[in-house]
């Protein structure tokens, strides 16, 4: 099985392809993530790993398409990121975007694109706060529209259909 951790930073995994825009011999490939086409493998990656990158690119959407090219048919994007009423979202100067849960519904469902994406979602999480585990998930979601801080992180896996 051939995994792709992109956007790895420091996290560099053994039997996987590691790839970041910062320079490093523990990596597999460096490369700029806003700048396209990506230099990898057509067709080649069963799984892709991307834990807190997702916010820190330019152009999320298009970096998801590009890395439809590089999986198989059947293949997993698993994406890990802050959710925008987390704090600690805003807390790195550099992160452009961010994200609720209906920011990746949208992605794969959107009725105005013309080519459909090619995405389907396979699992999507919302990881609640240590103050939002005591509050049942049914009223978690709907007060989070008021109240801040309930929600921490969005894993969304999507799986590639081509």
């Amino acid at each position: 099985m051939h995994k792709l951790n992109f956007g790895c930073g420091a996290d560099i995994r053994r039997g996987w392809d590691n790839v970041d825009i910062q320079k490093s011999s523990k990596l597999t490939q460096s490369f700029d993530f806003n700048e396209f086409p990506y230099p990898l493998k057509h067709n080649y990656y069963h799984y892709v790993l991307m834990n807190q990158v997702i916010e820190h690119l330019l152009y999320p959407d298009r970096t998801l398409v590009e890395l439809h090219k590089f999986c198989q048919n059947g293949a997993l994007i698993h994406i890990e990121t802050p959710h925008y009423t987390n704090k600690g979202a805003f807390n790195d100067m550099q992160h452009l975007h961010f994200f609720n849960e209906n920011a990746f519904k949208n992605f794969v469902d959107s009725h105005v694109l013309i080519d459909k994406r090619k995405f389907k979602i396979k699992e999507l999480i919302i990881t609640p706060t240590i103050v939002g585990k005591f509050i049942p998930q049914f009223l978690r979601n709907k007060i989070s529209l008021f109240i801040n801080g309930l929600h921490s992180q969005i894993h969304c896996t999507y799986e590639i259909v081509k």
